[in-house]
């Protein structure tokens, strides 16, 4: 007779109530809605960003968004503040302060949208740095482009030029729409809609920063207000190749549209080999075998070794228009300036865009990376016109370009400046080439060697006449 044993009782660990009311609660505010991207446009960097350099990620004068409010190195410009909004609100007085702090109050939720990380600032504090920071922004404007400088707080030489840094900071913008809004409100035009070049944007570009001025061409692009993301965005968009978006030859090679998902981005476009090119693309080679190859080029000392002769583009198109032919690599004049925030921020911003497919800025930075390993190789791109070194010596401008490799990730198979790469190592590592530019570098490096080669040369055409005429007789 078998004895039932009594069933095991199995034990469920049971989720206690203050557990469930905690996770639920949080469920409720994370921003967004499921299955939906949220509209994020400005980014807190990774950690490794601020512990390679955090004088490119952090503000030294001025914060502007939540993320670096409130830090105890920026109080003196956060008091300042109200001395600008107070001068902000005197342009017009027929607009009543409840008005500003109404905008504001509707662009709140949209706003916090656009940060990467939840925002903890309570509403009223939120509102307040928004409105805060607008005005700031656009009052620092009108003041720079008057030439007003009897605000001495704002206009000492060390403080203009670290305010228009830190407005060229990823961590450190607002939403371009709550400065639109704040503008439109001071000039009586709140509620319509632009059409054409936006005033605002006009507005901006009166700060123009060195980086932007002297080492891209720097082109007020033609977009709409309503598609600028913040400040950042702005300027990048100026920086890139000005080619009109709707051509979509990248078609013909990839089967597909690269420009699905792209509203406002300028794109390099395909050309066939027959005409020149305006921008060099990575896809513009007729072997697709390329695709996937993992290729970079060596430097410049290697390539001059090599027998690459690099000559300064007279009339680029902007700071892309790189070219290789015949052995020569042309490139575009570089300043370089102590100022690589800009252009730092700039790749960051462009990193942060999953849109943006080609990485042109970041494909630059990877051929400079290359080229530039040393000061020699600065020395040689110094003399032969195309850097114009600003910095105290050729040392620091190499470590000026060898800072983004470190940082900055690119897919070295598949990116703007691809084809020129397979070109140039191709030139590089063909035996003949570099016979050729040892002969040259050893015996007619000067113009002593030269002479001696071609009399050894005649020598030997004369000894050689000599002995078949003696053979012969």
């Amino acid at each position: 007779m078998e004895i039932e044993q009594a069933p095991i009782d199995v034990i469920i660990p049971v989720v206690t109530d203050e557990l469930q009311s905690f996770m639920e609660k949080k469920l409720t505010v994370v921003p967004g809605e499921p299955f939906k991207a949220r509209p994020v446009t400005i980014f807190r960097l990774p950690s490794w960003f601020h512990q390679t350099d955090k004088e490119l990620c952090e503000p030294k004068i001025v914060s502007l968004g939540p993320f670096h409010h409130g830090k105890e190195s920026l109080r003196a410009m956060e008091e300042h503040k109200w001395s600008t909004l107070r001068d902000f609100l005197e342009r017009n007085k027929n607009v009543g302060f409840e008005v500003y702090l109404r905008e504001m109050r509707l662009l709140e939720a949209q706003a916090r949208e656009c940060y990467s990380e939840t925002v903890n600032l309570a509403s009223d504090h939120f509102v307040m740095m928004l409105l805060l920071d607008g005005c700031f922004i656009l009052e620092f404007f009108f003041k720079l482009e008057v030439g007003q400088c009897s605000d001495p707080v704002l206009f000492a030489e060390w403080v203009e030029s670290g305010i228009e840094s830190d407005l060229c900071l990823l961590e450190n913008q607002i939403p371009f729409f709550v400065i639109h809004k704040l503008f439109a409100i001071i000039k009586g035009r709140c509620g319509e809609n632009c059409e054409g070049l936006c005033p605002l944007l006009k507005l901006s570009y009166v700060m123009k920063p060195l980086f932007l001025v002297s080492v891209f061409h720097f082109k007020p692009p033609e977009i709409l207000c309503s598609e600028v993301h913040h400040l950042l965005h702005l300027y990048y968009s100026g920086v890139l190749p000005d080619i009109q978006p709707e051509r979509e030859q990248r078609d013909l090679v990839t089967g597909k549209s690269f420009l699905q998902g792209l509203k406002f981005f300028p794109w390099p476009t395909i050309f066939s080999e027959s005409n020149r090119p305006v921008y060099q693309s990575a896809k513009s080679s007729d072997d697709e075998s390329i695709i996937g190859e993992q290729i970079n080029v060596p430097c410049v000392t290697e390539l001059h070794e090599a027998g690459v002769k690099f000559k300064r583009k007279i009339k680029p198109r902007d700071m892309f228009d790189i070219s290789f032919r015949n052995g020569i690599l042309e490139m575009p004049h570089l300043m370089l300036f102590d100022n690589k925030n800009f252009l730092w921020n700039m790749a960051a911003f462009e990193q942060s865009q999953p849109a943006i497919t080609e990485k042109i800025l970041s494909s630059y930075l990877a051929l400079m990376d290359s080229l530039i390993n040393t000061e020699k190789d600065v020395a040689i791109l110094v003399r032969s016109g195309i850097i114009e070194n600003y910095l105290q010596n050729d040392e620091e401008a190499a470590n000026f370009f060898n800072q983004f490799g470190k940082i900055f990730g690119l897919d070295y198979s598949d990116h703007y400046f691809h084809g020129l790469f397979k070109d140039v190592k191709r030139y590089s590592e063909s035996t003949w080439h570099k016979y050729r530019a040892r002969l040259m570098h050893d015996y007619f490096s000067n113009p002593w060697s030269a002479i001696s080669v071609v009399a050894a040369s005649i020598l030997l055409i004369l000894t050689f006449l000599q002995t078949y005429y003696s053979v012969t007789k």
